[in-house]
């Protein structure tokens, strides 16, 4: 975040160019910031005294940080303090642009006061963007006067710094009205209050395969139905964290199953937040209203339901996995199969939920709450009905916790949420089946 923006800055001002730019930002990850380069950006010795002990190293067998206590440069507390600080990205940046350009240390504090009056930033928000703090600095380009739009803009770069990469930067949120784009991953949240959070792109299908390609570790070449569930089941996960923090004010909302679109147009007021992953813009897409028509003709991404069963259950504890989310079934099929249960069979819909519970009955089935056609509620009270001894474990977004409470009292024994805990959930699971554990 902040050497994109402040390389950017750099550029502007043409104190570097662009393809310098660039070759700055990729060997930057691959640098170890030197103590005295960051010694020296941050005002405790000067150049000389950090080239002084630089050359004694070359003589001596000893760390830097050692020599510059040995002649009182620098003290034990400030050795500490910049060693604490040596993985930091921005310093890393600072280091390779002054190795590789003219830009010279001494400069450095005076560019980014520069940086920061040009951007409007004060003191804390660049330190916090330097420190790659989104609370600290998402209200710096996330401002609205509608409530939670700077919530949920937090909640979406830090799921994508946790489950994306932390290599993007961002520009400042723009209100809008009609909205073009190439494709659309949106969910809508409603009850007391009234939420769509979506991810579009103008720019084809590339930031949604990098979105994709990153979190579930696969290659695509176009825009095949598990990019979609992947960007899909990111946005699940940021509104279930803001679902949790509004029933967190005794609001009930009702989570929809997302939905997905191609060469349309957003109709509605709502807020855009630019985001660049390593230079791909994806955009973010949050509304308060309720009159927002994301298009009109949803594409179907339906991801194939694996039928692949493992090879006879050979005494485990057997499992079907129902979840519209292709990729959320994989995550459980590979934990699970690793810890000693057999999975037998998977559905993606509440329909399909029941028909195979009760072709294959297994020792237990997990429902996710938000599918389409049927969901997780109906479908085990249809599955509660045929068989009163099921074993059910309801996967939730956090934030639902009136479903939670409806689905114990319709019979389910566990609930897991989303985003997985392994740990977790092999814990609840293996509970409901220790007779076949042992």
């Amino acid at each position: 975040m902040f050497a994109e923006l402040f390389g950017r800055h750099l550029v502007e001002e043409n104190i570097i160019d662009q393809t310098t730019l660039d070759k700055l930002l990729k060997e930057a990850g691959e640098r170890r910031v030197k103590l005295g380069m960051m010694a020296v950006a941050e005002g405790l010795i000067t150049s000389k005294q950090a080239d002084e002990i630089n050359h004694r190293q070359q003589k001596e067998d000893k760390r830097f940080g050692d020599i510059a206590v040995e002649t009182g440069a620098l003290t034990e507390a400030q050795v500490d303090a910049l060693l604490a600080k040596q993985g930091s990205p921005h310093m890393r940046f600072i280091q390779i642009l002054v190795d590789e350009t003219s830009v010279e240390a001494t400069d450095i504090d005076g560019y980014l006061e520069d940086f920061r009056k040009k951007e409007g930033f004060d003191a804390a928000e660049l330190e916090a963007i330097k420190e790659e703090n989104v609370g600290g600095y998402i209200s710096a380009f996330a401002t609205s006067s509608q409530p939670y739009v700077s919530n949920i803009a937090g909640q979406v770069l830090r799921n994508i710094i946790r489950f994306v990469t932390s290599d993007f930067y961002i520009d400042r949120l723009k209100r809008v009205s009609e909205v073009p784009y190439e494709t659309l991953a949106i969910q809508h949240c409603s009850g007391d209050h009234s939420l769509y959070i979506g991810l579009l792109s103008e720019q084809g299908d590339e930031a949604f395969r990098y979105m994709a390609e990153h979190i579930t570790g696969d290659s695509y070449d176009s825009l095949v139905p598990e990019v979609y569930d992947a960007v899909g089941e990111f946005i699940n996960g940021v509104s279930g964290l803001i679902t949790t923090e509004l029933a967190s004010e005794r609001m009930v909302i009702e989570i929809a199953p997302q939905t997905f679109y191609e060469k349309q147009m957003i109709q509605g007021r709502g807020y855009i937040l630019p985001i660049y992953l390593e230079g791909k813009l994806i955009e973010l897409f949050i509304s308060v209203d309720n009159e927002v028509k994301a298009g009109d003709t949803q594409k179907d991404i339906r991801v194939k339901v694996n039928t692949e069963k493992s090879a006879g259950s050979d005494g485990k504890p057997t499992v079907v996995i129902v979840d519209d989310s292709g990729w959320s079934r994989t995550i459980l099929r590979n934990l699970l199969e690793k810890n000693g249960f057999a999975i037998i069979g998977e559905a993606g819909d509440g329909e399909e939920a029941f028909e195979v519970y009760k072709k294959l009955s297994p020792d237990i089935i997990t429902l996710d709450i938000t599918m389409p056609k049927l969901d997780g509620i109906e479908a085990l009270r249809l599955i509660m009905g045929y068989d009163n001894n099921a074993k059910v474990a309801m996967i939730t977004s956090a934030g639902q916790r009136s479903k939670v409470l409806e689905s114990l009292k319709l019979g389910a024994e566990k609930f897991i949420t989303k985003p997985f805990d392994p740990a977790l959930v092999l814990t609840e699971l293996k509970s409901l089946v220790k007779d076949k554990m042992e």
